[in-house]
Order: C-alpha cells, then sequence, then structure tokens
C-alpha cells in the first residue's frame, strides 16, 4: 500500500534466494565448529538459521528504506529501455530454465548453487531420467493454459470465455484429478504434500552470537543492490504497459519497510517478483488492493486450504510459471 506499483508483486526471488542461503551457509560453519566433534541439533540448526535469515532481511529492509528516503529513486532513470527489456528477457529464461526441471519430474542436481548455464545442461543430460507421469501432467496443464489464453485473444467478444479463471481452473483440476487417480501413491509424482500453516510469531531480530555484523551487513548491501534493481526494474515495465507513473523512491520505502517489518515475524529478504507480478497483471490488477486481496487469500489458504491442496502436482504450479514467462518472452523485440 505504500508503493505506488499497481502491480509490482512481492516475494522471495531465485537470485536473492541463493545469496541469503550463501549467507547462512557460511554461518553455520560457525555453528558446527562450537559443537565439534559433535553435530548440532536439527532444531538448534534450525533456529539459528533463521535468526541469521531474519537478521539479514532486517538490514536489507533498512539499506533499501535509506535508499527511498535519501532519494535515491533516481538510479533507475540511467536504465535505459533495451537494458530494461534484457533484463526482463534474461530473467524469464532463468526462471523458464529453473521451473522446466520441474516441470520434467527430473530430480535436483546434487551442486547446491548452480548456475542457469549448468542446469540447463543438467536438464538436458539428464533428459532419459524424466518422470513421465509428472511430465505429462505438467505439460497438459502448460497446453491447457496455452490454448486457453489463444482462445481468449481468438474470441475478445465471448464475455464468459474472458472471465474464466484459468489459473484458478487448473489448480482445481490438477488437484482433483491428481486425488482421484492417486498420482502421488501409484505414479510417484511429487505433490505439494503437507505444510504447516501455523502462523509465524512476532520476535525482534537478533544477529547470533557466534555471527559477525560484518558479514550480515555485507550480504545486506549485496541484496538491496540485487532486488532494488530487479523490483524498479519490474515495476517500470508494468507502468510502462498499462500507461500510469511509479515513484522510485516511494517503491524503495515501500520494499524496505516491508522487510523490516517481515523480517519480525520469521521473514527473509523479498523484492518484487518478475513471475508473480506477471500473473498479477494476467489476473488483470487495477490497483494495490490486489496485494491486500493476495495477503488475506494467503491467511485463509495457511488456515483453512493447505489440506485441500495436498494432492496438486508441484510440476502443475511450475507448468503455471512456465506460461507467465513465456509471455514475458513473447514480448521480447
Amino acid at each position: 500500500m505504500l508503493g505506488t506499483s499497481r502491480h509490482l508483486s512481492m516475494g522471495p526471488e531465485s537470485l536473492v534466494s541463493v545469496l541469503t542461503g550463501s549467507l547462512v551457509k557460511g554461518q553455520l560453519k560457525h555453528l558446527l565448529a562450537a559443537y565439534s566433534p559433535n553435530t548440532p541439533p536439527d532444531d538448534v540448526i534450525e533456529k539459528f538459521s533463521s535468526a541469521v535469515v531474519c537478521a539479514v532481511a532486517l538490514a536489507t529492509g533498512i539499506f533499501t528504506f535509506a535508499l527511498g528516503m535519501f532519494r535515491f529513486g533516481f538510479l533507475d532513470s540511467m536504465i535505459s529501455e533495451s537494458s530494461l527489456r534484457g533484463f526482463i528477457s534474461g530473467a524469464a529464461i532463468v526462471i523458464l530454465i529453473s521451473q522446466t526441471r520441474i516441470v520434467l519430474g527430473l530430480a535436483p542436481s546434487e551442486s547446491v548453487h548452480t548456475t542457469p548455464w549448468n542446469e540447463l545442461r543438467y536438464i538436458v543430460s539428464h533428459i532419459g531420467q524424466l518422470h513421465k507421469m509428472t511430465a505429462a501432467i505438467s505439460i497438459g496443464a502448460l497446453l491447457f493454459l496455452r490454448i486457453l489464453r489463444m482462445a481468449k485473444h481468438r474470441f475478445k467478444s465471448a464475455g464468459w470465455l474472458q472471465g474464466v479463471p484459468d489459473t484458478l481452473v487448473v489448480i482445481i483440476l490438477a488437484t482433483l484429478v491428481s486425488w482421484l487417480t492417486k498420482l502421488k501413491e501409484a505414479h510417484g509424482v511429487l505433490v505439494f504434500g503437507h505444510v504447516d500453516g501455523e502462523l509465524p510469531h512476532f520476535a525482534v531480530p537478533r544477529i547470533p552470537a557466534l555471527v559477525e555484523t560484518k558479514d550480515i551487513v555485507s550480504s545486506g548491501i549485496t541484496i538491496t543492490m540485487i532486488g532494488v534493481v530487479e523490483s524498479v526494474i519490474v515495476a517500470r515495465e508494468y507502468a510502462s504497459r498499462n500507461h500510469y507513473a511509479v515513484s522510485s523512491n516511494r517503491e524503495l520505502v515501500a520494499l524496505g519497510v516491508s522487510n523490516i517489518f517481515g523480517s519480525a515475524f520469521g521473514a527473509y529478504p523479498a523484492f518484487g517478483s518478475l513471475a508473480r507480478s506477471k500473473l498479477n497483471d494476467r489476473a488483470r490488477a487495477r490497483s494495490q488492493l490486489s496485494g491486500i486481496v493476495a495477503v488475506a487469500i494467503v491467511l485463509v489458504s495457511l488456515l483453512r486450504l493447505l489440506p485441500y491442496l495436498y494432492h496438486l502436482p508441484l510440476g502443475v504450479l511450475a507448468a503455471i510459471i512456465v506460461d507467465a514467462v513465456i509471455s514475458l518472452l513473447e514480448s521480447t523485440p
């Protein structure tokens, strides 16, 4: 609500997630050394990792908020239109590669932090090991979405067709098919599964005793720079497409406040998401109220609907994202 973009949807991003994971992995060695020669209990590792993540989220929020308050939003005007298009297309290709592995049902690469090129090579070299049932239902969902999209474009006068919530229809149908045919039990298809829907509790982030403050600060600065650039670019892209203006300084303040507030509830750094913003635009969002509606739906889902999504195939979720990024690549000059 503090920002000016009507379509920017915040959430964890792949590159920010990799940087955050690298920080946690690097700090875990201090915890392991403190318990050596024994291994720390799982709950201790979980609490330590969560504390590191919340601390870097707070640092990221403070840095982003400061950039907005001191009016550093002008930096986005230095990004040319060709650079903007190139970034959007590049990000779309990276997302497409990462989701293709899930669509095909391939096992994750053994490398924890892999590059898009290495992941593409992994997909090509292991294509013979794809999970046939996962690939079938995921590609089927993708084809359904593409055909429905083309039908909407072809028959613009059909009001009932334009109002069909294609993504929601795919999720419901895929969940029902998975449940009725027992895809997980009979065919080994990976599904959404059980997720703890307990709401997080408020806690002021603190840097663990074994972690050096400079590591949190340096990682926070790096994550801020990357997250800010991506968020501002995505906000400008959809503002241009839908003919309205955005204030980069307001966006930075909003992103900073969101990360500061989120860090007190166990969140890790989050910025504007290209894929989710595309889905928001596709849902024909017209104001920031769409974000409030999304929050309400997430809360209801956490508290009441998660058990009903147990059988939703993960490949179908990946197919929905693939469909969104294909639309981004279609507009590439």
